[in-house]
């Protein structure tokens, strides 16, 4: 199985992805080794991709939410959920008004909801682009709402590096989180990461960790290259994620997806 990201890793930076990745991927499928997308995207944010790369069967598969949720492309079933509780939501919420910084929830249907008035730009940009319905609610009625893949402070760096200062670490002692971006703070399930993902849909899939090869360049990567049996860092990763990689391929912007597979994955 080999699991790939997509911003910075799977498309250039552009947003597309290169030729020789997508005849490497398509050629790895038709060998048999599963082609995994694993993104901190819903599944309609990376529905063209898939359909792209014909990615889309009832045998095919998708790591959304960044790892909260695996699913099959085809169907959009879904394999497992790891997610927040209303009550754990609401929590997070209440603490994010108290610290003035804005937020947003994001829904394993997805739908991204938030209780500030005062939206932050980021948010709408996060639902643009990933397709997901914008929502309002009142604060005080999300401990009735619905289980959450994830909650996100979203709004300028500057204020999150701030908050992040100020945050009780009690707060989120029992959680995953990650700066998935300067302008994104996410807060998930203990196993909603990207790492346990992988291997817990590797074990459905019958594989073990040594039969999973993965792709990354940035800081929600780091769990998958700790877990996977081999990981391939991208041109373009930071420091961290090279210094854990078993190999590192060309950038983004020079189909280093394609380059490592063609390397580590295809059979002649």
């Amino acid at each position: 199985m080999v699991a790939i990201d997509i911003d910075g890793t799977l498309v250039n930076d552009h947003k597309q992805i290169g030729e020789k990745t997508k005849a490497a991927i398509k050629q790895a499928r038709k060998q048999g080794v599963y082609v995994v997308l694993c993104t901190g995207r819903p599944l309609s944010g990376v529905k063209d991709y898939l359909e792209e790369l014909a990615l889309v069967g009832e045998d095919d598969y998708a790591i959304t939410f960044n790892g909260a949720k695996a699913q099959i492309t085809g169907t959009g079933k879904a394999i497992f959920e790891n997610l927040l509780s209303p009550e754990q939501v609401a929590h997070l919420d209440q603490v994010s008004h108290e610290l003035q910084i804005r937020g947003q929830i994001v829904m394993p249907n997805s739908e991204v909801i938030t209780t500030f008035k005062n939206i932050s730009p980021y948010t709408v940009l996060d639902a643009f682009y990933t397709k997901m319905p914008l929502y309002y609610c009142e604060p005080e009625k999300l401990a009735t709402h619905s289980p959450a893949a994830k909650y996100m402070w979203v709004d300028e760096p500057e204020v999150i590096t701030a908050k992040l200062k100020d945050l009780d670490p009690e707060v989120i002692a029992d959680k995953y989180t990650v700066l998935s971006a300067p302008w994104f703070f996410e807060i998930m399930h203990p196993k909603a990461h990207k790492g346990a993902a992988v291997l817990e849909l590797g074990k459905y899939l019958g594989l073990t960790k040594d039969q999973i090869m993965v792709l990354g360049d940035e800081n929600n990567d780091l769990t998958m290259f700790e877990a996977a049996g081999f990981g391939v860092a991208m041109g373009n990763a930071n420091d961290q994620i090279k210094d854990l990689a078993s190999a590192v391929t060309a950038d983004n912007d020079h189909d280093g997806v394609g380059v490592a597979l063609e390397k580590y994955v295809l059979k002649n």
